[in-house]
């Protein structure tokens, strides 16, 4: 969604511009699915990486008066200069998202114990770091090279969509602009985040488990918040659960 660059007089049009959008999922979706079992029973070792993360966010600060000059070309240059910081912001997130997933998972252990070590965070990127690999290289990489230089036997990564129609707090006055009711369902669109977990074996680069998951709310933009209730979902599932 582009940005709109607006001043107080022009704040209902945008806001029902935006309203426009997609409805949000369901306030909660999941599904997991294990595609190698004897693959994942050999592993004794796993690295979590950085999430790639995408975004497309309206926040509060974003909502600006661009000036009387209105030309293309200024108007390119601020939507560049927005969808840059959304990246910037995006790999943040990334490296927010890799530590609150082994957090929430050491912190929310099976009853019997995992039957695998996980490689500390600080540990697996100081490893990219001294082999020169950026957060933009890793995708690239493959799994043999990974493996040489992290000395793991799996790889467990997510990938995560934020989306946020409408700056935190908007939601209200949206509603009013819409003579909705205060309380109950709305036709406004929530911030949603999808996030799918895959766990690739490092010997073959085969993917063995994978995890979708999505959820609606602001809760679902933060990074602790969403490693809690991504690494809670996916509990049941997961599958270093000791017998």
């Amino acid at each position: 969604m582009l940005i709109a660059l607006v001043m107080h007089p022009f704040l209902r049009s945008w806001l029902l511009a935006a309203l426009l959008l997609p409805a949000a999922c369901a306030p909660q979706q999941y599904a997991g699915r294990t595609l190698n079992a004897p693959a994942l029973s050999a592993h004794r070792t796993v690295a979590v990486l950085p999430f790639e993360v995408s975004q497309d966010r309206v926040r509060l600060r974003d909502i600006r008066y661009g000036g009387a000059d209105t030309t293309a070309a200024t108007q390119r240059r601020i939507v560049g200069e927005w969808t840059d910081a959304q990246k910037r912001e995006g790999k943040v997130v990334a490296y927010q998202l890799q530590q609150q997933l082994l957090t929430q998972l050491q912190a929310r252990p099976p009853a019997a114990g995992y039957s695998v070590k996980f490689q500390p965070v600080a540990e697996t990127n100081r490893r990219l770091q001294y082999a020169g690999i950026s957060y933009e290289q890793l995708p690239g990489q493959s799994m043999s090279e990974l493996q040489r230089i992290l000395g793991v036997d799996a790889l467990l990564s997510g990938q995560t969509d934020l989306y946020q129609p409408l700056p935190a707090g908007l939601g209200l006055a949206a509603k009013v602009l819409l003579n909705e009711p205060l309380v109950g369902p709305s036709v406004i669109p929530s911030s949603q985040s999808t996030t799918n977990l895959t766990l690739h074996d490092c010997r073959t680069g085969e993917l063995v488990w994978r995890f979708d998951f999505a959820g609606t709310g602001q809760g679902a933009l933060r990074p602790d918040r969403l490693a809690e209730r991504l690494v809670k979902a996916a509990a049941p599932v997961f599958p270093y659960r000791n017998k």
